[in-house]
């Protein structure tokens, strides 16, 4: 009798099955942290994002700002935007009527298209993105109740909005450019002197063979094709005399009105005046395609005040052999993909930079926190020591009236205490701010007490019987053994005092005693509609906090955990 043939077994996985019976007992617990982490780094992730996007791209719905890439050629034509519609409407109905929309758009911009367009750029690609671009305004302004309505309302109503203003706001957007409008000279005493009009090509000259100077209306529009990002730069010069009456010592700031190309190529300059070369100590780079000034200046009054640094700085370097016939350069360096990039990313930090005093703001927020932390240290673990290893009268009762300060809610004592400080002359200064943490704080004592309570008191009876005393028993064998809760008492009054703003609010009024955050306050109010500015500035502030709790969170979670033992 034959026996059946077998299936043949599976060999056996011992480290496999493990796992597999790990996941299915534990993993669900991973998984479930890390996706709280994923949702508590997400605000942080999105501020990121944000703090990179130009403002025209706040509007836009995508969470992820664009990437600029590497551009040879100026002008030319953007990319044609998708067509959005608009919320609460319906797909069908829209996607029906889409065709005439289309349609519409593009005979309204094809009937104001200049007939003049530049040989580099392609009509029908001009066209079809500015039609695009002004679909996407006109759709936004379209009241939601037509879409509802039988017949052709909507579409009666988009033609009404196709503007020959709103058409042409449309071409001009789309096609990107580097035009020169104007350069004008102020001086110290605030008198403004034209030295360049709109459209005046005689004054300026290219040194280079990559670019042209073409008049464009009331504009001159500087044309240029780059091979690669590793190409020379474009030299463009403008010479002129100084106005009589005008001294090379009395230039405060040179305003060169500008029309970016939106290429991120970086934009730098020289000047050649009264026997001094000058050169830019930053660069400008091509961002976006809208009218702007850039201004250029010496060293003056306005360095040693507390202002926003929105021009270039000027710094002398060298000799020139120019007096009162003065030489303006602009130096247009390539940029490519990567640079480009990084240009994008660092603009909005290093404009949240020259917005404010950041520095000082942060050498202000530094100081508080060094001088807090150490008081809290100090005066926690020296007060602590008291009560947990001193035996005194009234001690009990002493602890429960320190423990009761902190049902005591910070706006009951707010305004003596600010009476206080003022009585002492100490308002307007940062006294009132680290000052108390050196008279101690009642939660921080408390986690001293409980760590002390959990130390052998063989080791202070030894230190005793070495001929140690009360004070020397505490520094050199109580103290060596306080580390984590004194690290997390560290780490609390970091976090506390750095993103602390009531406190400087009420006491400080002298805008270089400012700290960061009261700081940024004071941006958010200048630059209410730069959000991106603003979330550059909370991206510098949040991040030191980051980066102490992550970094010290094992000492954070040990201190922690030993206030809690029992001794």
């Amino acid at each position: 009798m034959t026996r059946p043939d077998r299936a043949p077994t599976r060999p056996a996985r011992p480290g496999i099955d493990r796992f597999g019976r790990w996941v299915a007992s534990r993993g669900w617990i991973h998984v479930l942290l890390i996706t709280a982490v994923v949702g508590c780094l997400y605000p942080l992730v999105w501020m990121f994002l944000t703090s990179i996007k130009t403002d025209e791209e706040l509007g836009d719905r995508a969470m992820t700002p664009s990437f600029p890439t590497f551009r040879a050629q100026s002008p030319y034509v953007r990319d044609a935007a998708a067509v959005r519609k608009p919320e609460d409407v319906d797909a069908t109905r829209f996607a029906a009527a889409l065709p005439d929309l289309r349609d519409a758009a593009r005979t309204a911009v094809d009937a104001t298209m200049p007939a003049d367009v530049p040989a580099a750029i392609d009509r029908q690609r001009w066209l079809t993105s500015a039609a695009a671009a002004l679909m996407n305004r006109a759709l936004a302004q379209m009241p939601r109740q037509l879409w509802d309505e039988a017949g052709p309302a909507a579409l009666d109503r988009f033609r009404e909005l196709l503007t020959p203003e709103a058409t042409k706001q449309a071409l001009s957007d789309q096609l990107c450019r580097l035009e020169l409008s104007a350069l004008t000279l102020r001086t110290l005493d605030g008198r403004l002197f034209k030295l360049a009009a709109g459209g005046d090509v005689a004054g300026w000259r290219v040194v280079s063979k990559l670019a042209a100077l073409t008049p464009d209306g009331g504009v001159v529009r500087l044309d240029y094709r780059f091979r690669s990002a590793s190409d020379a730069p474009v030299m463009l010069t403008y010479d002129f005399m100084l106005p009589d009456g005008v001294q090379p010592a009395d230039i405060h700031k040179l305003f060169l009105s500008v029309r970016p190309d939106d290429s991120w190529h970086g934009l730098t300059a020289t000047l050649d005046v009264g026997g001094t070369h000058w050169q830019s100590t930053r660069t400008t780079f091509l961002a976006q395609n809208r009218a702007k000034s850039v201004s250029f200046q010496p060293p003056s009054f306005d360095d040693t005040t507390i202002r926003a640094r929105t021009w270039v700085p000027l710094r002398a370097d060298g000799p020139s052999d120019r007096t009162r016939n003065a030489r303006l350069s602009l130096i247009l360096s390539p940029s490519g993909t990567l640079g480009a990039t990084m240009a994008k990313i660092q603009r909005n930090y290093l404009r949240a930079f020259d917005s404010v005093p950041f520095l000082q703001y942060v050498g202000n927020s530094v100081l508080l926190v060094v001088l807090t932390i150490a008081g809290g240290l100090f005066s926690s673990a020296f007060v602590a020591y008291a009560f947990a290893r001193l035996s005194w009268p009234g001690r009990s009762l002493a602890l429960v009236l320190l423990l009761s300060t902190m049902m005591i809610p910070s706006q009951v004592t707010m305004v003596p205490s600010f009476l206080v400080w003022r009585r002492l002359g100490w308002y307007d200064t940062l006294n009132p701010l680290w000052l108390p943490a050196w008279f101690g704080n009642a939660f921080f004592i408390f986690l001293m007490i409980q760590h002390m309570k959990t130390i052998p008191k063989e080791l202070e009876e030894a230190a005793r019987i070495d001929g140690l005393g009360i004070i020397k028993t505490w520094w050199y064998v109580i103290v060596p053994q306080l580390r984590p809760t004194l690290a997390a008492i560290a780490i609390m009054s970091f976090l506390g005092t750095w993103n602390e703003f009531m406190g400087p609010l009420i006491y400080l009024r002298d805008q270089a005693k400012f700290p960061l955050s009261l700081g940024l306050f004071g941006m958010r109010m200048d630059q209410a509609a730069d959000w991106s500015i603003l979330m550059a500035a909370n991206i510098l502030m949040t991040l030191p906090s980051v980066l102490i709790f992550f970094g010290f969170q094992r000492y954070f979670i040990e201190g922690m955990t030993v206030t809690g033992m029992k001794g």
